[in-house]
């Protein structure tokens, strides 16, 4: 009987050892992480209005695949380029510190923020996390963001975490999340973290407004983790060796799929409030939970959950904003262009004043503008000729000017010099600047 049974097994084993390692085959395939960013051309776009699917917000889905392998680099960022594609100033809120205020710069209804003070006091401010100027710039493998602040920390260097969103649709939802925990002085992948919003509702119903309470889970995926994840050099940063009080940020162009148009936009906050999940943040918190730093907001000042944080408006790359873009920053109205008349006469009896009956003006003179002051004038900016009264007219923008007539009328002995006019932004009008000429 035992022999029997031991002949049975030893049958069935080769099926089962088979059966065993085809199940584990198809367990290793299921739990593939998948790690690609999608670029714009990847991205749907939901209408304004249209809400999309929501969870209740949690911590990012990490789909990295743990390591104990060294992470190894194959390619470091080198220095940013001399000369930016991009870039946005923010409220210096320095002066206003000692006040425990902003002073402005503050819009938590368009999901803009002036927030570099500790909460319900606000008695202590933070230079390492008030931006003044972020700078986007790029050459043939990297995207370079150059996010200055007003100082480092008072206990010494920067150790909040910076970062740049990216809206490649241009629709008001972010797309990708790039932040850098406490930078150090070399590039270093440490404390590099990416992440996107895969189903779109970074902005819930109305991207940048606000829509609290209504909650999605924001940026869900993280898809890079300091050297983890398809590719280990995506994503730096460093303190700029020039500018201590700047961070630089780099990420490969692969990132978002050598996207060419874009905006972009920079944030300074505590580790302690970084939460993807929470993008964006008018849309977590209602501005009674956030509290506000504008002392004249008396229903909501001072700051209470959302504290310590500080971002900018966004700007184009690739593209000439209009100013209807969500989130952009505004665009100031074009100033209405001023004009440059004047007259050109014979001043018949020498009082340099156009009064006489026998005063006339000159038809066919050449009147020349040229760029700059007349003690040093530029190029020439225009050349007109004057009509059959003498008049002229020159349509130019804000800037300085020498006004001349090169060439005297033949039968002119003497007449009136050149002259510098200066046209103001924003000035309108018209600027008149005539000539004379005298003959004996």
């Amino acid at each position: 009987m035992k022999r029997k049974i031991s002949h049975s097994i030893t049958a069935w084993l080769p099926a089962v050892i088979l059966l065993t390692a085809l199940l584990a085959c198809n367990v290793s395939q299921a739990v593939a992480p998948v790690t690609e960013v999608s670029g714009q051309n990847d991205l749907p776009t939901l209408e304004v209005g249209q809400i999309p699917p929501t969870t209740e917000p949690a911590q990012p889905e990490n789909t990295q695949t743990p390591t104990t392998e060294p992470i190894v680099h194959a390619l470091v960022p080198g220095e940013p380029p001399a000369s930016f594609l991009s870039e946005v100033t923010d409220r210096d809120t320095s002066a206003f510190a000692s006040q425990h205020r902003a002073g402005g710069g503050e819009n938590f209804t368009v999901n803009l923020y002036e927030r570099p003070f500790n909460a319900n006091t606000m008695d202590t401010y933070f230079p390492d996390l008030d931006i003044t100027r972020a700078r986007l710039l790029r050459d043939s493998q990297w995207i370079y963001v150059d996010i200055r602040l007003v100082g480092q920390n008072p206990s010494g260097g920067m150790p909040g975490d910076y970062g740049v969103e990216l809206d490649l649709n241009v629709d008001g939802r972010g797309n990708i999340l790039l932040m850098a925990a406490k930078p150090g002085a070399s590039w270093s992948t440490d404390g590099v973290h990416v992440w996107q919003d895969g189903n779109l509702d970074v902005g819930t119903a109305h991207p940048i407004q606000s829509d609290a309470p209504l909650n999605g889970d924001g940026y869900e995926t993280l898809v890079f983790d300091q050297g983890i994840g398809s590719d280990p050099d995506t994503a730096w940063a460093r303190i700029s060796p020039s500018d201590p009080n700047s961070v630089q940020l780099a990420f490969k162009r692969t990132l978002i799929n050598d996207d060419g148009n874009f905006t972009w936009g920079a944030w300074a906050m505590n580790d302690s409030i970084l939460n993807p999940a929470w993008f964006d943040y008018d849309d977590h918190f209602t501005i009674a939970e956030a509290g506000s730093p504008l002392s004249e907001s008396t229903q909501y000042y001072p700051l209470k959950a959302f504290a310590e944080v500080d971002n900018t408006c966004r700007w184009a790359v690739g593209f000439t904003p209009t100013g209807s873009e969500p989130g952009v920053c505004p665009i100031p109205p074009t100033p209405s262009p001023t004009t440059i008349t004047g007259l050109v006469w014979q001043d018949f009896n020498d009082n340099e004043v156009f009064n006489s009956p026998q005063d006339y003006g000159y038809s066919g003179v050449s009147v020349r503008v040229r760029t700059g002051n007349c003690g040093s004038p530029g190029g020439i900016f225009a050349t007109v000729l004057t009509n059959s009264s003498g008049n002229y007219s020159v349509t130019v923008s804000p800037g300085t000017y020498c006004v001349d007539v090169p060439i005297m009328p033949p039968d002119a002995n003497r007449s009136s010099g050149p002259v510098s006019v200066t046209v103001n932004a924003g000035e309108t009008g018209r600027a008149d600047v005539r000539f004379w000429y005298f003959l004996f």
